[in-house]
């Protein structure tokens, strides 16, 4: 059914998402700053959450880090800014403009994220050195922003979260599936415009028939799976490692399947420390430590 359907409005789906990436071209704010402090100066590149807090946890505990990506490309007609555009065109909530996501144990500047292009589509992710990477050397690391975000978990949680990132980043199995960006859109598009208010809102939507979350059997490796795009990865790892997303997930009905990249900071727990542009990563993350020396440890560039 879903096949017969994406055949048939894809093309309009397609000028839609253009329409879309047109008109998001409009906007000269940085919401992305914004939402980290709306009185931010409109030149900083730098701003620190003015307050970071996190909820309890018993016993031992680490933090996991996800990155979340506004970038601007040296070409405005690169086919990524229709992905971008129309994420910002389509969302229904008062969330800033990403489009991308990676995930790190730590604060230094290497994070992993899932991509098209490359030998390996789940790969390293440098800000500072993006030459080296085949998406993120089409953007201008001095006009893309980024926020880093901080989720609280225990000790067991950070550990297995890393095995379990560590099993594909050793894989050459995990495949950034484009066309699953298809039918995101056409979820997002009918929740925009097709969707009673009541259920706009992340834990609120209702998701098709036929998704649905996979606890895999972390000892077997054929029950791993391999086809994501960066944002429906992020969920899937941690809705498999972390008890508290898991936990949320089922409540609300939420699938991984369908997370678009702002979905995962509406994810509870999920705190952000700082925003700066990609050439200021490092400045960022070193003024933050020195605001909150608990993070000491885990920057070590």
């Amino acid at each position: 059914m879903f096949n017969r359907i994406l055949k048939k409005y894809f093309p309009l789906l397609l000028l839609l998402l253009l329409a879309f990436s047109f008109q998001s071209c409009k906007t000269t704010n940085s919401l992305v700053k914004e939402s980290i402090s709306p009185s931010a100066p409109a030149d900083a590149k730098i701003v620190l959450a003015p307050d970071v807090e996190f909820q309890e946890i018993e016993g031992d505990y680490k933090y996991l880090f996800i990155r979340l990506y506004n970038p601007v490309y040296n070409s405005p007609v690169y086919i990524a800014n229709i992905l971008k555009n129309g994420l910002a065109a389509t969302k229904t909530e008062d969330v800033p403009d990403l489009s991308h996501s990676a995930i790190n144990f730590n604060l230094n500047d290497t994070f992993y994220g899932l991509t098209l292009g490359g030998k390996y589509n789940f790969a390293e992710e440098n800000c500072l050195t993006v030459e080296g990477h085949k998406y993120m050397k089409h953007c201008n690391p001095e006009k893309s922003e980024q926020i880093t975000y901080a989720l609280k978990v225990t000790e067991e949680e950070y550990n297995n979260t890393q095995k379990f990132v560590d099993h594909y980043l050793k894989s050459t199995k995990v495949k950034y599936a484009s066309g699953l960006n298809v039918k995101l859109a056409l979820f997002s598009i009918k929740k925009k415009f097709f969707t009673s208010k009541e259920h706009k809102q992340f834990s609120t939507q209702k998701y098709p028939r036929s998704a649905k979350n996979v606890k895999i059997d972390q000892d077997d490796e054929k029950s791993y799976l391999n086809r994501f795009v960066c944002s429906t990865f992020i969920g899937y790892v941690l809705y498999n490692n972390v008890e508290s997303v898991a936990e949320f997930f089922d409540e609300h009905n939420i699938k991984y399947d369908y997370l678009n990249v702002t979905d995962l900071s509406l994810i509870p727990g999920m705190t952000p420390l700082f925003y700066s542009t990609w050439s200021n990563y490092l400045e960022a993350a070193k003024e933050f430590v020195n605001e909150n020396e608990e993070f000491a440890e885990y920057l070590t560039q």
